[in-house]
């Protein structure tokens, strides 16, 4: 694999001697505060350096198993490997492309371009920050991926001055604060994809744009054109990332919404494909606790899919801002969480406890005016235990609490 750093004598000098391999191994179940602690019984170690590499692999045990099974890789501080794609949903991303030439314009760790350039017969991965490019070209080196080269440059400037062509652009742009709440537009992103749509387009006919799933998916699509396909990526209960597939074919303001729950595997357990249209049309019906209580994943309620879900799984909503479903019979494949009824009351600790026995449950507020900890002290409810209990309002505006199971 050649890269910007095959002639660089200045090259950050990357990798891991034997014995730090070794101190990393033998301390990987350690505190690494503790470990900071104690630096000085360690003679001719970097004790800093090793407790960021343990700490990185001990935030990357599940999420990336097959990186943080190969010892010989460096990871960025553990908050990068937080804000890096998972291995699951960087193998979903690998099952929506492929072709001859990718082009990765906001590489980073790597993760991504790692799993999609598989898919490809060459892949190209820019990173402006050159120890990061240093040590994503190190690690595809050490995972013996030869289809990577890595540039150590700026994307833009490079594909405008280079003319550079791919059948897919990969981007994954960096929010320019830290606060996470006010990231509802692209433009407050780096690179600003919107303004270097044109680029992007005469680049490459597909475009796949990784967003936080805190972006308003509606304002991004107004700022974007082309969008043929939003993906609202659901993984561990959390809704994970937005994925926009821009096609420089696509004419017209239509799009399709297409939820996936997946699996370690990045394979999608459950899924729901609608557009905007389908759900102003839908018809639901509201109803008082049946047999059965579903609560949408996050990735669900993120796509906007309310009414919707009536129609495709026949079941019956609670209220209209409760976000709640209820069937007579069992629903295969909700995309959600599925619950078995025991009975609702008010919201009273006697008749609470009436329907549990206990004064144990797991507790959820959905359209309830409380907070949960005023409301486990108010009735007395220690956390956890077998019953699952909802407090909510109705469609005719009652209080009341659904008492279920798992």
């Amino acid at each position: 694999m050649s890269d910007d750093f095959s002639d660089q004598s200045d090259k950050p000098k990357i990798g891991l001697t034997e014995v730090e391999l070794a101190f990393i191994d033998e301390h990987l179940q350690d505190d690494v505060n503790q470990l900071i602690l104690r630096s000085s019984s360690f003679k001719g170690i970097d004790i800093k350096k090793l407790a960021a590499q343990i700490q990185a692999r001990q935030k990357a045990l599940k999420k990336l198993p097959e990186w943080s099974a190969n010892p010989k890789l460096i990871f960025p501080p553990a908050l990068s490997v937080e804000q890096s794609s998972s291995e699951a949903t960087a193998l979903f991303k690998a099952s929506l492309v492929e072709g001859n030439t990718l082009i990765d314009i906001t590489g980073g760790m790597g993760v991504d371009c790692f799993y999609m350039s598989k898919k490809f017969q060459t892949a190209t991965y820019f990173e402006l920050q050159q120890e990061v490019a240093a040590t994503a070209s190190y690690n595809f080196d050490v995972l013996n991926n030869k289809k990577i080269t890595v540039r150590n440059a700026d994307s833009l400037a490079t594909i405008q001055q280079e003319n550079l062509k791919a059948d897919w652009i990969y981007t994954d742009p960096a929010r320019r604060d830290n606060n996470k709440d006010k990231v509802v537009r692209l433009a407050d992103c780096t690179p600003d994809v919107v303004s270097n749509l044109e680029l992007l387009q005469n680049a490459a006919p597909d475009i796949l744009l990784k967003t936080s799933p805190l972006l308003d998916i509606d304002l991004a699509v107004k700022e974007l054109k082309n969008v043929k396909v939003v993906y609202v990526i659901g993984y561990d209960q959390e809704c994970k990332e937005l994925l926009f597939h821009i096609n420089k074919e696509h004419k017209t303001d239509t799009f399709q919404l297409k939820v996936r729950i997946l699996n370690a595997f990045g394979k999608a357990d459950q899924v729901l494909d609608f557009d905007k249209t389908e759900e102003q049309n839908s018809q639901i019906e509201h109803s008082y606790p049946l047999a059965y209580l579903y609560e949408p994943h996050a990735a669900v309620l993120k796509s906007g899919a309310f009414k919707v879900l009536g129609q495709r799984f026949g079941v019956s909503k609670l209220a209209p801002s409760s976000h709640l479903y209820t069937s007579h019979n069992r629903v295969a494949n909700f995309p959600g969480r599925t619950f078995e009824i025991v009975g609702f009351c008010k919201p009273d600790a006697k008749e609470i406890q009436q329907l549990t026995g206990q004064n144990k449950a797991n507790l959820t507020l959905r359209n309830f005016p409380a907070k949960i900890q005023d409301l486990r002290k108010k009735w007395r409810l220690n956390e956890g235990g077998e019953f699952y209990l909802f407090a909510t309002t109705l469609f005719d505006d009652k209080k009341i609490v659904v008492v279920t199971r798992k």
